[in-house]
């Protein structure tokens, strides 16, 4: 999202969250404290580790009020005083979802920022940290005409491992989240984004370009493994596929792309097939999309315009319009390929 300006960080409460499972307990707050002072800090660490690409909402079953963070977070927005009990609510409902056996102790943060701007919209916001692994900084100090060098371990602004910033708009819908979680369901579940926010992602069209792209890319790896006679053709298509995804902003039928895949009957039903097993996987691929190009740059699919030669050679093919002949020559019993350019 372009059009999102970060306000001003203004109240924060801070509590330790252990391990349920190990019944490491919980260190409530008793306070909030005044953090004007450390906005540039909260302000840097926001930009260097939320992308904005992609969003969510707070999601319930049934009525969003059964979602605990949800009442929590709302009780905040109404009236800022409520921010230290809700605080604790919100520490205590995680302590209850900390309970894999991987999850570590840490600091639970809640951070309340002013005045921040989302596409026109002047909104509050809340961010939710959890801190598992501390960064160490060296300190200097001077006392007494000497100077010493401490170390220190702390929150650093290049990196957090659970995150969530929650913006106050569209509270009847689920509020308008942004998340970060490092870890993984093997890892520890992913307690943070599935159990305790439980938040489901705002199809948008950045993912509907990044789920295209990583079907594209999957398909035409998966066609050259069963057809390698293809793979020629496959790299030159792939890069044209490319090229018509550079179109920021243009709609496309995604049938269009898929097609421009299908060289013969074999080709069709290895797609048909892949594309069946994908949508029952993933979800089903949209009919047309909006072309986001900042999606499209994280993706791989440009690998699949690097044609492989034998063990020990690579073709990039740059321009889809290029000619590559391949044949193998009896006298000399080895393959070769023609380049007309």
């Amino acid at each position: 999202m372009n059009n999102l300006k970060l306000g001003t960080p203004t109240l924060a409460t801070v509590q330790k969250v252990g391990n349920k499972l190990k019944e490491e307990g919980i260190a409530f707050a008793t306070k909030s404290d005044d953090i004007t002072s450390a906005s540039e800090f909260i302000s840097a660490l926001i930009k260097n580790t939320f992308k904005f690409d992609v969003f969510s909402r707070l999601y319930a079953i049934d009525e969003l009020d059964t979602n605990n963070v949800y009442r929590f977070v709302r009780k905040i927005f109404s009236n800022k005083e409520n921010l230290v009990p809700q605080s604790n609510n919100l520490a205590r409902h995680l302590y209850d979802h900390s309970n894999h056996p991987n999850i570590k102790n840490g600091e639970f943060y809640v951070v309340y920022i002013e005045g921040c701007n989302v596409n026109g919209q002047i909104t509050d916001a809340l961010l939710l940290l959890k801190t598992e692994i501390k960064d160490s900084f060296l300190t200097v100090t001077y006392e007494n005409g000497e100077y010493s060098i401490k170390p220190q371990f702390g929150l650093s602004t290049k990196h957090i491992d659970k995150g969530c910033l929650i913006f106050n708009i569209d509270p009847d819908n689920g509020y308008l989240l942004s998340i970060v979680e490092t870890s993984s369901i093997q890892h520890d579940g992913r307690y943070w984004t599935q159990n305790f926010l439980y938040a489901k992602e705002i199809i948008s069209d950045f993912q509907h370009t990044e789920n295209i792209a990583n079907f594209c890319a999957a398909l035409v790896q998966k066609v050259t493994e069963i057809h390698p006679n293809k793979a020629l053709d496959l790299a030159k298509a792939s890069r044209a596929i490319v090229q018509r995804l550079q179109e920021n902003g243009t709609e496309i039928y995604t049938s269009d792309l898929i097609s421009s895949l299908e060289f013969d009957e074999n080709t069709s039903a290895v797609i048909s097939s892949f594309r069946q097993a994908y949508e029952e996987k993933i979800g089903k691929i949209p009919d047309k999309f909006i072309i986001n190009l900042t999606a499209v740059k994280r993706k791989a699919i440009t690998k699949s315009n690097v044609l492989r030669v034998g063990s020990g050679f690579e073709v990039k093919i740059l321009d889809p319009s290029a000619t590559l002949e391949q044949g193998y020559d009896d006298e000399k019993g080895r393959s070769f390929l023609k380049l007309y350019f």
